[in-house]
């Protein structure tokens, strides 16, 4: 898909600490939908072909998570889940719709889980694309503060880095997708994401917001009320086999399909991920 030649707005809403980009397509018809990206490396520049497509009959927004691409990094480092729920609501407000379908790839699928648990009255249908639903695995020996900008020599560095990955992210393989990645400055090119994103504990003043309960993600499964479909990419590692046999076992209303590609769905299976969906949005 010709990325550059999709046309679409951008904007931004304020929503806790932070200030969230996003790029909304199409206009009001059907119910919108809302997309969030993943957490490897994605923001919502991967989403534009989809959202494009998928805005013939209604508008689609996407958007930068907190900490990736466009969005800001947060001052109190709040990463936690609740947060992400709440800029996914904020998104949502600002575009001022009353019901929604949230989509949520990789660790967003986490976040979108938990939007529809905590806000029934507000999903419509639920999609979850191959996520490991407890977010994506992070390095354990990374601390959660403190870190230093992702920083590198060339695009092509880290193009290469990106490119070794089990499940490549479009920016390995892609310049003009690593050049939106990335900021250059004196000494280099530095990565569009806060190398604080795991940290889920916020400082400072944000210690001290109300959180919603915390819950497992299978609680938040069981409280979601709405259809809900899952997309396993076949050749992905991010969802496991007792993860899917759970789902099968456990939650029997959601409908599981399958796309034959690695976790980059929207670059590597876009035409078989918007049979699905157009399929199941009806």
């Amino acid at each position: 898909m010709a990325l550059a030649n999709v046309p679409h707005r951008i904007g931004r809403v304020e929503s806790g600490d932070v200030s969230i980009f996003y790029r909304a397509f199409g206009s009001r018809g059907a119910t919108p939908i809302v997309i969030m990206h993943g957490a490897n490396y994605f923001d919502s520049y991967d989403w534009i072909g989809v959202a494009g497509a998928l805005s013939s009959d209604r508008e689609v927004v996407a958007f930068d998570r907190r900490g990736w691409g466009e969005s800001n990094w947060s001052p109190s480092k709040d990463y936690s889940l609740d947060a992400h729920v709440s800029d996914a609501m904020a998104v949502v407000g600002h575009m001022g719709w009353s019901q929604v379908i949230f989509m949520g790839h990789s660790a967003s699928g986490r976040v979108v889980i938990s939007a529809a648990a905590n806000f029934p009255d507000k999903a419509a249908k639920l999609m979850i694309l191959d996520s490991p639903l407890g977010g994506e695995p992070g390095d354990p020996n990374r601390p959660k503060l403190g870190n230093p900008p992702t920083m590198y020599e060339s695009v092509e560095t880290m193009m290469a880095g990106f490119a070794k990955a089990s499940s490549p992210p479009r920016v390995g393989s892609d310049r003009e997708r690593a050049l939106h990645a990335l900021i250059r400055l004196e000494k280099g090119y530095m990565l569009k994401r806060d190398p604080d994103n795991g940290n889920t504990a916020p400082q400072g003043e944000g210690a001290s917001l109300p959180r919603r309960a915390p819950r497992t993600v299978w609680q938040d499964l069981a409280a979601v009320k709405c259809p809900t479909m899952l997309v396993h990419a076949l050749r992905s590692d991010r969802l496991d086999p007792p993860t899917l046999g759970r789902i099968g076992s456990e939650f029997k209303s959601i409908a599981i399909t399958e796309v034959d590609c690695r976790h980059d769905i929207p670059n590597e299976q876009p035409e078989a991920l918007l049979g699905h969906v157009r399929k199941f949005v009806g």
